[in-house]
Order: structure tokens, then sequence, then C-alpha cells
């Protein structure tokens, strides 16, 4: 196996956190086409959802919600990363492209091409939900061997909620390869701003942690995703940890090396 495909084996890996990162849900949920929107998938611990706070506004030319956290989606707009294992600190270059945006019931569907290399490129095909309420949805269905069944995937919250610290809550049913269904409980919680420096430069960027813990025969793991996400860019930064037999080891580490908007009008 190539170092560039040991990258995307350990991306993929770990369970289901692969399927919750910013960039690693393929697949079409069934919230596209639910009347209701994701959040009656997610709520807070001992409170009612967030509405007050100071809400960042939504950037020019984007589909996202003003209440959703910033993320410059529209047609054209394209991130790339620099992906490191940390198992055999292996590189990989991941260029994601927003395609399509497609109204759909509560919001958009937004259809990006997820490509890690160099060479010869693994390119998958991702939809993110990006609700009116301000809530991320990341579908969440994959062809390596785990698959969401139940739900409407992994949900962000509004941007009050990520900003309240609050941890949102919600139970997701998977299925395994070998075709067993078990049980992954999810928690998604904002950790505040912070500075990131990363290749691309340095932002204010606001994390947002989300970890799964998924139970298999007798053997339970801890699966979690931070994500830097900074206005007008999006997330800026992530890493991958996974807890089991007591031991956190970080996975994986992504950085933004670029952002470049596509042009109004063009």
């Amino acid at each position: 196996m190539s170092r560039y495909r040991s990258v995307r084996a350990v991306l993929a890996g770990a369970a289901v956190v692969a399927l919750a990162g910013c960039g690693s849900a393929t697949g079409t949920s069934s919230a596209a086409s639910s009347n209701s929107p994701a959040g009656a998938a997610s709520s807070p611990a001992g409170a009612a959802s967030a509405t007050a706070a100071a809400t960042p506004t939504a950037s020019p030319g984007s589909f996202v919600a003003a209440g959703s956290i910033p993320f410059p989606v529209a047609v054209g707009n394209t991130w790339v990363y620099d992906v490191v294992t940390n198992i055999n600190s292996a590189h990989a270059f991941d260029n994601k492209k927003v395609t399509g945006v497609t109204l759909v019931t509560g919001g958009h569907q937004v259809t990006m091409t997820d490509s890690l290399g160099p060479g010869s490129a693994n390119t998958t095909i991702e939809h993110y939900l990006f609700y009116d309420n301000g809530q991320i949805g990341f579908p969440v269905r994959d062809h390596h061997g785990v698959s969401v069944v139940s739900g409407n995937g992994v949900l962000w919250p509004d941007a009050a909620g990520v900003a309240s610290g609050r941890p949102y809550h919600s139970v997701l049913q998977i299925k395994l390869a070998g075709g067993q269904s078990e049980t992954a409980n999810v928690t998604v919680q904002g950790g505040g701003t912070e500075s990131v420096t990363v290749p691309a430069g340095t932002y204010r960027a606001t994390l947002v942690t989300t970890s799964i813990v998924s139970t298999v025969g007798s053997f339970t793991s801890i699966s979690t995703l931070k994500v830097w996400t900074a206005p007008g860019i999006g997330p800026v930064k992530t890493e991958q940890l996974l807890t089991a037999g007591g031991k956190t080891k970080l996975t994986t580490t992504t950085t933004l090396l670029s952002f470049t908007k596509q042009a109004a009008g063009s």
C-alpha cells in the first residue's frame, strides 16, 4: 500500500470518526428529503436550544444561513489541505471543491468533490446539508465498512449554540461491514475561539469538537474530531483522535494550505 493510500485508510478507518469529519462523509442523507430540519435529532444537554448571543454573518455569495457558523459555500470555492497521519508521518494533499448547491426542504444540500493525492488521486463525492435554522448536517454513509442507517447524520448546532459551549447529543445507529448494527452516541460541543496558525495563515477560529462513542462487542472506543473554523474561510485545521484501552492517540492532522473563492458572477 502506498503512503497516500495509507493516509486515506487512516482517514476512513477509526470507526465512525472518519464519517463525521469536515470532509469524510459521502452519500446522501434522508434529511435532504425530510419535512423537518435536522435539529430534531440533536439537543443540548439540560437546556433548550440557544437562540440569543451574537451571531456571525454568513459570507456574501454563500448559501449558508446567517445564524450558521460562517462557511463560504458557493459553487467553485476550493480548499486545499495538507493531511498528515501521525502513525507513519505520511503526507497527502486533500482538495475540496463545491460543485453544486441544491435547494431542499429546510435548507440547501451542498455537493463537493474531495480528491486525495498526489498521483492518481482518490476522489469521492460529499453531500452536506446547510439548514435555514443555522445547523450544519453531515450525512454519513460510507463505503469503507461502516454506515449510518438512522437519524440525519452528525449535526453541528447553529452559531449561537456553538458559542454557548453546551453539549449537543444524538444517537445514531450504525451498520458494520459484517451486517451487525450498533449504537453510536454522538456529542457536539463548541470550544470557544482561539488563534490558529496553519500554512495558509493565522486565523481567529472557532473550535467545534465531535465525540463519537461506539461499542462493538465488548470493545468501546471514543473517536474525537476537533475542527477549527474561521469566518469567511471554513475549516482551517482538523485533528482526529482515537481513545481505546484507556489510551488516546492523535491519528490525523489536517491544515489549510489555500482557499480560493469563486469570483462573483463567474
